[in-house]
């Protein structure tokens, strides 16, 4: 297998992850993949067929000998992903963490974006979480809103597994304010030359579909074992991944989503203080800013 990414993202998701991501793969040493996630690493099948695999599915042609930066918001949740890359990889492993509160408000919206949801409100999508299963590996379209923002245990696996020299965890509001410092650091330690990326541009801007039905039609017809899927078995997964990335992006127009509910806002920062406070053990910081 030969080496895998220099730098490897991996969560949490609707946390500034893809935000990094483009400015990382900015520098003109580096490459991205095409997808917007690389998930090979939580996955039996594809980690099985080996690295280069990972290249000729996710990543450019021209990316074949290049230093690589990837993203996989949900490895972080993924013990048996985080060993696979900290074992056959020289990666860097990054994480993001966002305020759980607004962090599950935006995964509800992405959801609904996607076709994933089809709760009519945020609070009907809270209701559904209990009764919702956990795939193996986990998916951000399990819809685990307030599950994915208890980071404490997911926080305490990546210090257990991965070298402290090859461990960053940020918060977003850490990006926010500091992403030319996050980034420089970050290009150093994976050996990269120094480069300074536009953190002034805005990534992964808030979307809501133009017509939810398509939406949830055009994610039935991708599933494995749908008609339009064994038609198009032959066609590269770049290629596809184009095509659903144009069709996607057609079906997207402005958000225009309401803040959340003051009651439900509320509900959820309690639901969040006791791992918010085993969090802060974790990091060794303060989180105060998260309580307003």
């Amino acid at each position: 297998m030969r080496p895998g990414p220099k730098l490897m993202i991996v969560g949490a998701p609707k946390s500034g992850s893809t935000a990094l991501f483009r400015y990382l793969a900015e520098h003109p040493d580096v490459h991205g993949h095409v997808h917007r996630e690389m998930p090979f690493f939580g996955r039996d099948d594809e980690f099985a067929r080996g690295w280069e695999h990972a290249v000729e599915k996710y990543f450019p042609p021209e990316a074949e000998h290049a230093p690589l930066v990837a993203k996989h918001t949900m490895a972080m949740y993924d013990p048996s992903a985080v060993r696979r890359i900290v074992d056959t990889t020289p990666a860097v492993v990054v994480a993001v963490l966002r305020n759980p509160v607004p962090r599950a408000y935006s995964h509800f919206h992405y959801a609904r974006l996607r076709g994933w949801e089809d709760a009519p409100t945020f609070e009907e999508g809270l209701a559904r979480e209990a009764h919702r299963t956990v795939s193996a590996p986990p998916r951000a379209r399990d819809l685990q809103y307030v599950g994915n923002g208890m980071y404490a245990p997911h926080v305490r696996a990546l210090r257990e597994l991965v070298p402290p020299e090859r461990l960053r965890i940020h918060l977003a509001d850490d990006l926010r304010e500091g992403a030319a410092r996050i980034c420089a650091e970050l290009f150093e330690l994976a050996g990269l030359a120094p480069y300074e990326p536009d953190v002034t541009r805005s990534h992964n801007e808030g979307r809501s579909a133009r017509s939810a039905r398509f939406a949830r039609a055009f994610l039935a017809a991708q599933r494995p074992g749908s008609p339009v899927r064994r038609l198009v078995a032959r066609v590269p997964s770049r290629t596809l991944y184009r095509v659903r990335h144009v069709v996607n992006r057609l079906n997207e127009g402005p958000a225009s989503i309401p803040p959340m509910a003051p009651a439900t806002a509320a509900r959820l920062r309690a639901v969040f203080a006791g791992p918010n406070a085993a969090l802060e053990g974790e990091l060794g910081r303060s989180l105060g800013a998260w309580e307003s």
